[in-house]
């Protein structure tokens, strides 16, 4: 079976600045959610309930994810 070489799509500028764009807002929603993770583990280990840091009206992430993240509740 050969490999089928894909010409490359050459951009124009404004595709180019739009690429740019969605980069960077990738990078500042990737630092934003890595804040917020940060910020989550410091109220859980100062003793904010599992069960209220997932509430929909609060972070509204799961706990199953919270978990894997920083593993199960020890106390």
């Amino acid at each position: 079976m050969t490999d089928v070489v894909r010409p490359k799509k050459v951009l124009t500028e404004e595709q180019h600045a739009l690429l740019a764009q969605a980069v960077a807002d990738a990078k500042v929603a990737d630092a934003a959610v890595e804040k917020a993770w940060a910020s989550i583990k410091k109220a859980r280990d100062a003793g904010v309930g599992d069960t209220l840091l997932c509430d929909p009206s609060q972070t509204g992430w799961s706990r199953a994810t919270l978990n894997r993240r920083y593993g199960p509740r020890t106390d």
